[in-house]
């Protein structure tokens, strides 16, 4: 899935952390494991995120 500079999806609504093509999100992103290593951190990188506001 394409990545912005700071390393986020392009997807990703940062106000709401939601995926903005979820229905439509391509096969990368549903073949995504929950709870897997990459789970985990990009949600380390969220909830970091979220701190900051």
């Amino acid at each position: 899935m394409e990545r912005l500079e700071d390393g986020w999806c392009a997807a990703l609504d940062r106000d709401t952390y939601l995926c903005k093509i979820y229905e439509n999100r391509p096969l990368i992103c549903r073949e995504f494991a929950v709870q897997s290593g990459e789970c985990i951190e990009e949600f380390t990188q969220r909830d970091k995120h979220w701190d900051k506001r």
